[in-house]
């Protein structure tokens, strides 16, 4: 009897020791504000809360979703990415469908430059996230 009572205690305090939180490779899934961002040839610069590109979600399927009813169009930011450990790789990306998006009608006046084959995650947890991306670095905070 005493051998399973200790079997009991054991087991007992294994499952008490896990929790509810997610592990740090979840955490990204979420919706984030961007705060600032430094370009890498300047001060760093803070992000205005009204602007609808500010508000991003990446979710587990591999979409990155901006606003934050994730209908905004950015224009000329990464729609996919696959995650490859700390790092979002925009390129190597499959195929797959994606939300309808609001027409945004300044997309047509702007001149697109890439951004970059990935994004490196420099920091991920509950509250916050950095971002190395090719132009600059993006800090953002947990949404809402």
């Amino acid at each position: 009897m005493k051998h399973w009572l200790c079997i009991f205690l054991m087991m007992a305090g294994i499952t008490s020791c896990h929790t509810d939180e997610a592990s740090p490779s979840d955490l990204l899934y979420r919706t984030w504000r961007m705060t600032q961002i430094q370009y890498t040839n300047g001060q760093p610069v803070d992000v205005s809360p009204a602007n609808p590109w500010s508000i991003v979600t990446f979710t587990p399927n591999g979409m990155i979703l901006y606003g934050a009813d994730g209908k905004y169009d950015p224009c000329c930011s990464p729609a996919q990415f696959n995650r490859k450990g700390s790092t979002l790789d925009l390129v190597d990306v499959a195929a797959i469908p994606f939300p309808e998006r609001t027409p945004n009608p300044t997309c047509v006046a702007v001149d697109c430059a890439s951004p970059g084959n990935a994004w490196q995650i420099e920091e991920l947890r509950y509250n916050r996230l950095i971002i190395r991306q090719e132009r600059g670095v993006a800090t953002f905070q947990a949404y809402p």
